[in-house]
């Protein structure tokens, strides 16, 4: 059934995008991409960049006295990002790599998968700030437009009420609240009946970062909106190398909710579809022509493939069977953390 669900919303993405495109000169589109020529790879800089800077974020939520060189832990991240981007798994996927990864180097278990979770909600908190400010240039941009205000009201009220309801979760016991709720729908977990004291340890872990460290969270989240603002330097840069810049508030409106997007679509794999659908669809709010637009849309998701097979590559170099992974994460106790949003699904 759930297989049957992914499919019919990848249909469902594909078509919206089909839609969009319709009406768009795809000569012109080929011709716009063809002029890149040999600056095609500057526009990967950009992302490299905030793929830097997210590392920087994370390392705020590991253990302070962690001695891994950088290069480790940036090697790390980026192959759990790229199993976040290739499999439909609402980013759990990509966060059991990043723990296992970390516990195989000495890190333990409870310290690598509350750092999961406290990393994500720095990130969420970030991306929400990045959305407000998005919304207040959006609304100046697109004009007043109907249903535009409700809609912005609704992107932020939920993503507000959602972040509270997690951050409420985290102070009763992340893994304790899903527990319980477990139990209320009678649902039987063995994984979490059996590793009931290994998860009362992370929760506990989580609770004590909070607490201790709070300066370590906000400069994690501080570090991450800067990494959030650096990746709208992506669609600026892409602009002004095919000839058709924009304006830096566009770019910002443009990232801000195509990353609203590409949630939206975490079921399906790397959000095909939805992603492209909700670039043209903002592209078109913003101001941007049609052919900027699907050209992005095309260069972001080769970036997208490039970067998740140099991941996938850097995951084999570590362990080149992720089933193991998954199957000695769970016989060592490796608490599997529930995913926020992108990690940074592109």
């Amino acid at each position: 059934m759930r297989s049957v669900w992914k499919l019919t919303a990848l249909m469902i993405g594909l078509a919206l995008f089909g839609w969009y495109v319709s009406g768009v000169d795809w000569r012109a589109v080929g011709r716009a991409l063809g002029g890149l020529g040999g600056l095609a790879p500057a526009a990967l800089i950009p992302y490299f960049c905030v793929y830097i800077v997210d590392c920087l974020g994370w390392r705020f939520c590991l253990p302070a006295g962690l001695s891994l060189p950088f290069v480790a832990l940036f090697r790390i991240r980026w192959a759990g990002e790229s199993v976040n981007n290739v499999l439909p798994s609402a980013y759990v996927g990509g966060e059991t790599v990043k723990v296992y990864l970390l516990h195989q180097r000495g890190v333990a278990a409870q310290a690598g998968a509350s750092s999961a979770v406290v990393s994500k909600t720095a990130q969420s908190v970030a991306q929400l700030v990045l959305i407000l400010l998005a919304a207040i240039v959006f609304l100046g941009l697109a004009g007043d437009r109907p249903g535009l205000r409700l809609g912005m009201l609704v992107v932020i009220g939920g993503g507000m009420a959602i972040l509270a309801g997690w951050f409420w979760m985290q102070r009763r016991g992340l893994f304790r609240s899903l527990a319980d709720g477990a139990a209320r729908l009678r649902l039987r977990l063995g994984f979490l009946e059996r590793r009931r004291e290994s998860i009362v340890g992370v929760d506990r872990a989580i609770s004590d970062f909070y607490r201790n460290h709070r300066r370590r969270f906000f400069a994690s989240a501080a570090i991450y909106l800067g990494g959030w603002l650096l990746d709208t330097m992506e669609i600026f840069l892409v602009a002004h190398l095919l000839g058709m810049p924009i304006a830096w508030p566009q770019a910002l409106t443009v990232e801000a909710f195509t990353g609203v997007a590409k949630a939206m679509g975490m079921w399906i794999p790397g959000s095909l579809g939805i992603q492209e659908s909700g670039i043209v669809m903002l592209g078109r709010l913003a101001g941007l022509p049609d052919t900027l637009s699907v050209a992005y849309a095309l260069l972001r998701r080769v970036r997208e493939i490039l970067f998740a097979g140099i991941g996938l590559l850097l995951l084999y170099a570590e362990h080149t069977n992720l089933r193991t992974i998954q199957a000695e994460a769970v016989s060592g106790g490796c608490a599997e953390p529930p995913g926020g949003r992108k990690g940074r699904a592109g």
